[in-house]
């Protein structure tokens, strides 16, 4: 079973567009970015240093950097 919940998010539908045209999955875009912020937000001493598991479980399976 997948630990994912379903949400809305408000884009503007250029940016949208353009994500699917270049083939972007937008759900892990989305989580991706919201894991290194609040990493970032959590501790920003380490905002150089490496990724590593985050405080909050870490980025689990499916994590891709750069997508």
């Amino acid at each position: 079973m997948s630990n994912k919940v379903a949400t809305c998010l408000y884009m503007s539908k250029e940016v949208v567009e353009a994500a699917r045209k270049v083939g972007l999955n937008l759900s892990k875009v989305s989580e991706n970015a919201l894991i290194e912020s609040i990493s970032r937000l959590r501790s920003p001493k380490q905002e150089t240093e490496p990724h590593r598991a985050f405080a909050f479980g870490g980025p689990g399976p499916g994590f891709e950097p750069g997508r």
